[in-house]
């Protein structure tokens, strides 16, 4: 019979990207909750409302800025991990042109 399909492997990159993607969706899970208790609250009291708003704002603000600072962290990390590769191909290739 023929031999088994290996599965494929899976790039550094997407396994490096994981706990990214995680964070996003559990980001977008504490966004809808905040947004079907800000309708509930909006049902019930409307004044009430009125003064919630202002700290939801700052909430999810504060929120969003501390995900972008994380992921534009991340990024510079994965851009300087990317030139320290290429870095060491460049070496090996000089290396190989020498011999």
């Amino acid at each position: 019979g023929e031999a088994p399909i290996p599965p494929p492997t899976i790039p550094s990159i997407i396994l490096e990207n994981l706990p990214m993607f995680n964070s996003a969706f559990r980001f977008e899970e504490r966004l809808r909750s905040l947004e079907t208790s800000f309708y509930e609250h909006r049902q019930t009291n409307q004044e009430q409302v009125s003064r919630i708003l202002p700290r939801v704002e700052e909430s999810v603000n504060a929120t969003l800025e501390a995900e972008v600072l994380t992921r534009s962290s991340y990024s510079s990390r994965t851009s300087y991990a990317v030139a320290a590769d290429l870095s060491e191909m460049e070496l090996k290739k000089i290396l190989i042109e020498k011999m």
